[in-house]
């Protein structure tokens, strides 16, 4: 009778244990949903995928990561093959490429399609503006421009507050890494006629939401920073004074990586994560700009596409 009661728990719990095992298993498979009110009382469902030890994690940077790159339609196969091929997949990152010479030759890549906030382009785009300003007659040699402490960027040695300079002073400080010198100038020429001129040179994703003073003056795309250059080579807006600012791009004491590995005539701006320029190698000359999240492979873009250009003249 005792073994029989016996035997009879031991298959009680082997079943109860068969049970649980199988419950945790189903636990573990089953999709998670999450419900998501919206306003106005809608309701969406999403539904996350099963959670899982392997395999690599993305660089989450931004929430707008994919490891899906987009190839902007007409580009050239081949080169978009090298662009992507050196970007790889792990950051966020915004390419175009544009030759000068063949309107058709052409790539652009993304896997992220919305402008990203940067400063150190803002200078080409102030830039441009000033010297349009210029042009228009609006700004000269008897220009005066008081620092006031608004501009006032931390100490630098070339500019003071309360003390009046010319545009072509201020713009030389600015290119040589005056913080100060850049908020004199976009406060004179005003945020509003700066975008006028953007607009005009093709750059429809730019906005500029603050200063040089802070991490950074606005968002740019680099699609915008592609048609900007190309315009500016063009003469657009500015006629011929794009040659003064190409001028003043060469002698930018900044470089920025996407130029370390390139050879020829270069006119470029950038710092670590943004960067446009315009190469004339001798046999070709082109337009390549970029954004991404990290700037590592920016010096192997730039090899890449200045190789590519040369082969394919």
């Amino acid at each position: 009778m005792n073994n029989r009661i016996l035997l009879g728990a031991g298959i009680a719990t082997l079943f109860a244990f068969g049970l649980y095992t199988s419950s945790q298993r189903a636990a573990e498979n089953r999709e998670l949903t999450v419900i998501q009110v919206k306003k106005k009382g809608k309701v969406t469902k999403q539904v996350a995928a099963p959670s899982s030890s392997g395999g690599k994690e993305p660089n989450v940077g931004s929430i707008e990561y994919s490891n899906h790159i987009y190839t902007r339609s007409g580009s050239n196969k081949d080169l978009a093959k090298q662009v992507k091929k050196v970007m790889g997949e792990d950051a966020n990152y915004q390419v175009e490429v544009q030759s000068l010479t063949k309107a058709k030759t052409f790539a652009g890549l993304r896997n992220t399609k919305e402008a990203h906030a940067t400063s150190k382009i803002f200078e080409l785009y102030l830039l441009i503006a000033l010297y349009a300003q210029e042009k228009a007659g609006k700004l000269g040699a008897s220009t005066a421009i008081k620092i006031e402490k608004s501009d006032v960027a931390g100490k630098e040695a070339g500019v003071a507050k309360g003390i009046s300079y010319g545009p072509s002073y201020l713009r030389q400080q600015m290119l040589q890494g005056s913080k100060t010198a850049a908020n004199a100038l976009l406060r004179e020429i005003g945020k509003d006629q700066v975008m006028a001129c953007l607009k005009q040179m093709g750059a429809s994703q730019t906005s500029i939401s603050g200063n040089f003073s802070g991490k950074s003056v606005g968002k740019t795309t680099a699609a915008d920073m592609r048609a900007v250059m190309v315009s500016l080579y063009q003469g657009k807006v500015v006629g011929s004074y794009n040659q003064s600012i190409l001028t003043a791009l060469s002698t930018s004491r900044q470089k920025s990586p996407l130029v370390k590995s390139i050879s020829g005539t270069v006119y470029q701006i950038g710092d670590d994560d943004s960067a446009v320029a315009l190469v004339n190698n001798g046999s070709s000359s082109y337009v390549v700009s970029v954004w991404a999240s990290k700037n590592d492979k920016f010096a192997a873009l730039g090899k890449t596409v200045s190789a590519w250009m040369s082969k394919n003249k």
